[in-house]
């Protein structure tokens, strides 16, 4: 019974939210501001990332009741998480998810509406907006969690992780030189879990020798420089086997995968290479970096 009222939960909520997209589908097809992005336009740009937002709607639906505990609490509730402090449930490895899962949903949106002719500027800004509404449906049911309940901090971060992936759209040459990845490595406690398993995530920034004029033609285009944060020790699976609490901050020296086997972009690239090089801009191959780092 308890689950089945999760579900009924959660699919008014899920039923809410694409209401929400279908006024603002509605609602587009506004006058442009001439020489940028026009935000009615939104409702118009909803209709065509469609599939893409609904699926990864019911993606964190399931995975919220399966791993988030929504549903678990009847009332609406708000919880400071203190960020990256000692005390905290992740050592704010989830603060840095949320960045990135936000980064991760603008890009991915923003790129298929580029492919479908928007401008770069229409096209991250009506991403961001999306990957937005998404995370705030994903808020707004951590508010009926026991354990999570809806958390500033983590609009917060969701707000960072967009902003960034609409600067890298709108500069090209921001995009050629930063990333922001995910690198996991299954802890042992949670199974395959790269979005909830805290323990075996690290977050890192890339800067790619590759995006700089002076290194472009050089064998230094196949290098990066890496630097990041991890939390070990924090789970409640972690503390039972005895295993300490811990941050890291680290730095080191990588290979730029996207540059050994995609290149430089080109102009038009096939579904397949863009698919490779989002993944690659993403996602950091374990064992492919040099790192040393800080415990603290």
């Amino acid at each position: 019974m308890q689950m089945k009222s999760r579900t009924t939960r959660s699919y008014r909520l899920v039923t809410a939210l694409l209401s929400l997209m279908h006024l603002a589908c509605q609602a587009g097809g506004g006058d442009a501001v001439p020489g940028g992005p026009r935000i009615p336009a939104w409702g118009e740009d909803i209709q065509a990332i469609g599939t893409e937002a609904a699926v990864v709607v019911a993606g964190v639906s399931a995975l919220g009741l399966r791993s988030w505990d929504w549903g678990s609490s009847r009332r609406f509730h708000t919880h400071s998480e203190g960020w990256f402090a000692p005390a905290t449930g992740s050592g704010g490895t989830d603060k840095l998810g949320h960045a990135f899962t936000s980064y991760a949903l603008t890009n991915v949106f923003a790129e298929r509406l580029q492919r479908q002719g928007r401008s770069p500027e229409q096209a991250a800004l009506s991403a961001a907006l999306t990957a937005q509404a998404v995370m705030l449906y994903v808020e707004a049911f951590d508010g009926f969690s026991k354990d999570h309940g809806f958390s500033r901090e983590d609009v917060t971060m969701n707000l960072l992780g967009s902003g960034l992936a609409y600067a890298r759209h709108i500069h090209p040459q921001l995009r050629e030189t930063l990333d922001y990845r995910l690198e996991y490595r299954p802890s042992g406690y949670k199974g395959f879990r790269p979005l909830s398993d805290y323990e075996g995530q690290r977050y890192l920034l890339a800067l790619k020798l590759s995006g700089f004029a002076g290194a472009r033609s050089t064998p230094l285009r196949f290098l990066e420089l890496l630097a990041g944060y991890e939390a070990r020790g924090f789970s409640r699976a972690a503390a039972a086997a005895g295993q300490e609490r811990r941050r890291e901050v680290f730095w080191g020296v990588g290979l730029n995968l996207t540059e050994l086997f995609l290149g430089k972009r080109a102009d038009a690239e096939s579904t397949p290479a863009t698919a490779a090089r989002l993944f690659l801009e993403h996602i950091n191959i374990p064992g492919t970096s040099a790192r040393s780092g800080e415990h603290f």
